[in-house]
């Protein structure tokens, strides 16, 4: 059976007016259950990512200050997305998901996640990455981490 990972907390809640289409998650969830594409037993809840998954992506000096609420303005505003714990709750989530749906894709063959990918972008000195790469690296990490050994 087919299991996609989704939480309430994907729909982050923004300021008027924001251009980011949160709203997105929660419709694509609520579409799969009309239209009967998919049951509630499709779905699962992730629970918030161990730090050291993050760590495995990010410098530990970006995840401690995205947790205490101290990066840098300027950064937030390349972000795009106002630093609230309820965005790290929806990150450190996502993130869990595609770590879930990696393990379940390894014995069912296929596994997704609604959010697809989490928002954060990191910078290293003058170097930015997008969200794209981020998860491709979170993925490349966790594959890593379930089977060692393997070359990816």
């Amino acid at each position: 059976m087919l299991q996609i990972a989704f939480s309430p907390v994907y729909r982050l809640r923004l300021p008027e007016g924001h251009r980011f289409p949160m709203l997105k998650y929660e419709l694509i969830y609520e579409q799969l259950l009309y239209e009967g594409t998919c049951t509630e037993a499709n779905f699962f809840a992730p629970e918030p990512v161990d730090d050291r998954w993050v760590v495995g992506v990010h410098t530990p000096d970006y995840v401690q200050a995205l947790k205490t609420g101290t990066v840098d303005p300027k950064m937030m505003r390349r972000i795009g997305f106002p630093l609230t714990p309820e965005l790290i709750e929806r990150e450190w989530i996502i993130t869990q998901g595609t770590i879930d749906g990696t393990r379940i894709a390894q014995t069912d063959g296929v596994a997704m996640n609604v959010a697809g990918e989490p928002i954060m972008h990191s910078r290293t000195g003058e170097k930015a990455f997008a969200c794209s790469t981020m998860w491709a690296w979170q993925l490349i990490t966790c594959l890593k981490r379930v089977r060692p050994g393997k070359s990816w």
